[in-house]
């Protein structure tokens, strides 16, 4: 009885070797048998690789523009992944063709909206930059100010915008928060308006104050005519009159010209006479009576 048990215990595991190698010996045929399939689409998916990279750089070239090259790179960084991914379903074709585009797409496709949860910063600085470039409400050289922020734009690209500030440095602000938020354009026309309120004494003659600042104003080359400078009486401050001169210039003169402009209609008011006052305050004291005294009343009027 026992060799009898024996026996069927080596003949079961006997069964089981022999299916375990006939299993392995179909999976190694299916292996080889598949070989010239992978060859076929590694060379279909390479091929589609090499036309990927010739269309990002004729898109890149097409869409490229002197301050907008960030477009160029953007459109052909996109049509290279789309001809990437038409290869790689190809491929995949060509390996398995039970599996349908449907099917792999499917796949995908809750694939991306996992991949859409974990990288939803990237993906929104992704697509405000592409639309940023496509739309196109600044470009490389403009003057900014988004926020805190204020400077000349250097460079734009899909993840970030960089400005430069007026000190110097570079700072990168992501597209979505560019996109999303108001930002001032300064550049967008070719002149802007400049102002500055002067303060002159109460006793001055306005008319004549404001004709001496325009005079000086106008001495600029910098300073447009048309529109021609302006002052006005602005307020009626605690130890001045505010008049509010306003004049235009090119974006490029802005600067420059406000600092003279101040200069020289401070020099212009002193020349003419007119005083420029600062602020005045007046302090009244009541007389108090000694120490010794004031408690000695104090005392008096307790009892």
């Amino acid at each position: 009885m026992e060799d009898q048990g024996n026996t069927e215990v080596v003949g079961a595991l006997s069964d089981e070797v022999e299916n375990a190698w006939g299993t392995l010996a179909t999976l190694v045929d299916g292996f080889f048998a598949m070989l010239p399939k992978l060859a076929i689409a590694l060379v279909v998916f390479a091929l589609f690789y090499l036309v990927a990279m010739g269309v990002r750089r004729i898109v890149r070239r097409v869409a490229s523009t002197k301050n907008h090259d960030g477009l160029g790179n953007a459109l052909g960084r996109l049509a290279h992944l789309g001809v990437v991914f038409a290869g790689f379903l190809a491929a995949v074709g060509i390996v398995a063709p039970s599996v349908g585009a449907a099917e792999l797409l499917s796949v995908l496709g809750v694939g991306s909206v996992a991949i859409g949860f974990a990288f939803r910063d990237i993906l929104q600085n992704f697509l405000a930059g592409i639309l940023i470039l496509l739309r196109e409400p600044f470009s490389r050289g403009d003057w900014v100010q988004l926020g805190d922020h204020e400077g000349i734009v250097t460079a734009i690209s899909t993840r970030s915008t960089w400005i430069r500030t007026f000190d110097g440095r570079d700072i990168a602000i992501p597209n979505g928060e560019v996109f999303t938020n108001a930002m001032t354009v300064v550049t967008r026309t070719p002149t802007i308006r400049a102002q500055y309120e002067f303060g002159v004494a109460y006793d001055t003659d306005l008319d004549r104050a404001m004709a001496v600042i325009l005079d000086a104003i106008g001495s600029f080359d910098t300073v447009l005519d048309d529109p021609a400078p302006d002052a006005g009486v602005a307020d009626l401050a605690g130890s001045s009159v505010n008049i509010r001169a306003r004049w235009w210039t090119t974006n490029d003169d802005f600067y420059r010209t406000k600092l003279d402009v101040i200069k020289a209609v401070k020099e212009a008011l002193d020349d003419a006479g007119i005083d420029i006052p600062f602020p005045q305050r007046q302090l009244l004291f009541e007389p108090q009576e000694p120490l010794p005294i004031a408690r000695q009343r104090q005392g008096q009027a307790a009892e």
